[in-house]
């Protein structure tokens, strides 16, 4: 597909290969190319391409900033437009032409490849079973259980920053993310997910506050029995506004703090899936998360973790 022909041309010419930060589908994992993924911050995501003198597009637009930021970048290419390349139409025969054209077509992943192919499966261990859990053990223990040919609907945002790195080397899976700010897509994208693929099990990565958005996609997964595992990253808060305050120079008060808490009074995400009929458990540990985890993979129908942070 369109995906390992560009790994086959990075391989054979030495070019990075990114990933927008939020992208619709990315199929990943072992027989993949690793990916880079643009960071969110403009400023940051500028210095990442400025690196190069050529920027080749496929089948996405020149990136731009998410938000608007006073004194800050909206563009993200410092480059002339020769300088970037969009390839959108009839992406298949382009990518083939290209391939060939600078050799790819003789790359064999894992023999002359540049490590740009994910050739061997490599999980991270689990965090001790005692452990409380946080952002980083949270995603060491999701990738670690993941299933092979899992679809993952990944709205984890703050909480969920390793878990793209952490997964490279998963057995193949299909990686959807936030797009365009639209922030609750994650329970209703787990719905489509899951009617349109009935045979592989999907995984809702997250976020609490944003999950707020669209939490009745959890009544729909109870009444169509979809086979949704959803693992809601409970910090109490909306830690992305905070973080974006924060790029703004806007202190935190007592009115910033109410408008991005979550704990007055806090959310009981095990309530309110099992009143949308979605069977709900709470842990705090890795051990539990793992003991809940596998029961939820292994049987039928919707699932709810809240994973206290």
């Amino acid at each position: 597909g369109p995906l390992r022909r560009a790994g086959r041309v990075a391989a054979a010419t030495g070019a990075a290969l990114f990933a927008e930060n939020g992208f619709p589908r990315i199929d990943r994992g072992v027989g993949e190319p690793r990916l880079r993924r643009l960071a969110y911050f403009p400023q940051d995501a500028q210095r990442e391409l400025a690196a190069f003198d050529t920027v080749v597009c496929l089948d996405a637009k020149p990136p731009v900033a998410m938000f608007g930021y006073d004194g800050g970048p909206s563009a993200i290419l410092q480059l002339t437009d020769d300088d970037i390349w969009e390839l959108d139409v009839d992406l298949e025969a382009a990518l083939e032409f290209l391939c060939a054209e600078v050799g790819g077509t003789s790359v064999v992943p894992g023999t002359n490849c540049r490590g740009v192919f994910v050739t061997a499966e490599r999980r991270p261990p689990l965090p001790p079973a005692d452990a409380r859990l946080n952002p980083g053990r949270l995603c060491e223990a999701l990738v670690h259980l993941q299933p092979p040919g899992a679809i993952v609907v990944d709205e984890s945002l703050t909480s969920g920053g390793a878990y793209f790195d952490l997964s490279a080397a998963c057995p193949r899976f299909s990686h959807l993310t936030l797009t365009g700010g639209a922030i609750g897509i994650g329970p209703p994208m787990a719905v489509g997910a899951a009617v349109a693929c009935p045979d592989r099990r999907v995984i809702n990565f997250q976020a609490d506050g944003s999950g707020l958005y669209s939490s009745q996609a959890l009544w729909t997964q109870a009444k169509e029995n979809l086979d949704v595992v959803t693992v809601v990253c409970k910090n109490n808060t909306y830690a992305i506004l905070k973080v974006e305050l924060a790029k703004q120079g806007i202190r935190q008060g007592k009115h910033t703090s109410g408008l991005t808490d979550l704990n007055q009074p806090p959310i009981d995400w095990v309530a309110l899936g099992s009143a949308y009929g979605v069977p709900s458990v709470s842990v705090a540990t890795v051990g539990d998360f793992c003991t809940e985890f596998r029961a939820a993979l292994a049987r039928s129908g919707p699932s709810l973790i809240e994973a206290c942070l």
